[in-house]
């Protein structure tokens, strides 16, 4: 059973929140299982009693986690406002292992549900880091341009630059983490501005002042590296 496009308009301007950014980071694992699980179903068509049967198996506690998976990846691609509600309701109260799952499968509900007032399959986006509405978040590095470690004022000097860049370009800087061999800056980045254009700019407009940043950087929407982690990194980025 398909849903109107009025009762869809209706019902997507009363989601508060409108993002295509999963806000919540997913793990590349999960992220790989899930794709893989929902390509193995067609789109399919359900009536209302059968959807709402459906969420009262996915939020029965005695139902399995691999039986759960399924009726999320089904529900999913039903694409209707009853399939979303099960979902959500589900969502409230997931299993442990299953709460990123559920993520994903909400917002591909809600993906069909837009798809069919534009014709268009707009998509959603995930990442390790996440975001927020139209921004993914990043995990930078920034190194010093020699051996020698950053002192007091250029570490100063590199919040201050980067703080102004982010401004300029509708980036918000979230963290700066200033250690004496780099420094780790977490920063949610608009879709429609280049990554390079963040980090080049702002690398640029810290060396006006002195030269003390090396032209290359770390860039990741997957995960924040642990120091042992960052060690590796910095010798990959300075060879």
């Amino acid at each position: 059973m398909k849903d109107n496009p009025e009762d869809i308009q209706n019902f997507l301007e009363g989601i508060p929140d409108k993002f295509d950014i999963l806000e919540e980071g997913v793990d590349l694992q999960t992220q790989n299982e899930y794709l893989d699980y929902s390509h193995s179903f067609d789109l399919g068509e359900l009536t209302e009693a059968e959807t709402i049967n459906l969420g009262n198996i996915l939020c029965d506690t005695r139902t399995e986690i691999d039986g759960k998976k399924k009726v999320l990846t089904l529900l999913a691609h039903l694409g209707t406002i009853t399939a979303y509600r099960q979902i959500e309701r589900y969502y409230q109260h997931p299993d442990r292992e299953l709460r990123k799952w559920a993520v994903m499968a909400i917002q591909e509900c809600r993906m069909l549900l837009e798809s069919m007032l534009t014709d268009e399959n707009t998509g959603f986006i995930i990442s390790g880091l996440g975001g927020l509405k139209d921004k993914l978040r990043f995990y930078f590095l920034m190194l010093p341009a020699s051996d020698k470690p950053f002192t007091t004022a250029q570490k100063k000097i590199i919040k201050e630059e980067v703080t102004n860049v982010a401004r300029d370009l509708n980036c918000i800087v979230e963290a700066v983490d200033p250690e004496d061999t780099f420094v780790g800056l977490t920063v949610l980045v608009p879709m429609d501005v280049a990554v390079g254009t963040f980090m080049e700019t702002g690398i640029r407009k810290c060396n006006d002042m002195g030269e003390f940043v090396f032209e290359h950087y770390y860039a990741t929407n997957m995960d924040i590296p642990d120091l042992k982690e960052i060690e590796d990194i910095i010798k990959i980025v300075r060879e």
